[in-house]
């Protein structure tokens, strides 16, 4: 598996379980949403994201864009 997939499924993973703490009255279930976006965001516009740093090491494969 590439590492975009990997990183693809755990933003899904995060961003889904932020939504379902949320929704369930958990506080901090918002906080795991705004820090998926605004890393997001901040991979968007520096072009550097710190998951596909460590994924690269873990898989040693590239990124597709990288």
């Amino acid at each position: 598996m590439t590492p975009m997939r990997i990183q693809r499924i755990m933003m899904g993973i995060i961003l889904i379980t932020g939504l379902l703490l949320d929704l369930n009255g958990v506080e901090w279930g918002k906080y795991l949403i705004w820090f998926v976006a605004l890393m997001a965001l901040f991979a968007g516009i520096t072009g550097f994201c710190p998951s596909d740093t460590v994924l690269k090491k873990i898989t040693g494969k590239e990124t597709m864009c990288g």
